[in-house]
């Protein structure tokens, strides 16, 4: 029995485990509306659209999460308006955005020959070395996203 209750004596181990069912639990929420509004591609697309954010961030010496959430929410934003004019579809938008956001990172990167930041740890990232600050910003993001759905349920 301490196999299975070992690992719960390290708060690392304790952290990552709550920033998972965190995310998890809002990513159910969220799931649902993203394929009823078939957009399935949506998580792909935005993780990759953001890496264009990321490099721009760090170029310009602004907070990377800042810029790569400010560049994420304006990625949503331009495939909703490209995924309303019908002539494309949503997947379509998703990928048009996706490809040109991350050939700009792609391209800052390349352009920028003292590059020194390593986006493994924010592409990939690490769950067992989630912060207390982490925990406060996946807390308070999973509220947000849970009163906005509650709060807004008929409107989705």
């Amino acid at each position: 029995m301490t196999l299975l209750s070992e690992p719960f004596a390290y708060e690392f181990f304790r952290q990552g485990l709550f920033a998972s069912i965190m995310v998890g639990a809002v990513c159910g929420l969220i799931g649902v509306y993203v394929v009823l509004r078939r957009m399935s591609y949506i998580g792909h697309g935005l993780s990759h659209s953001v890496f264009g954010g990321a490099v721009v961030a760090y170029v310009m010496s602004i907070d990377f999460y800042l810029g790569a959430g400010l560049w994420g929410f304006l990625s949503a934003l331009l495939i909703n308006a490209v995924a309303r004019r019908r002539k494309v579809g949503a997947d379509a938008a998703i990928g048009i955005v996706t490809t040109a956001s991350f050939a700009v990172g792609v391209a800052l990167i390349s352009r920028t020959r003292s590059f020194t930041r390593n986006f493994d740890a924010a592409l990939f990232g690490n769950v067992l070395g989630v912060t207390v600050a982490d925990l406060i910003a996946v807390t308070v993001v999973a509220c947000a996203v849970t009163a906005f759905v509650v709060l807004f349920y008929k409107r989705l």
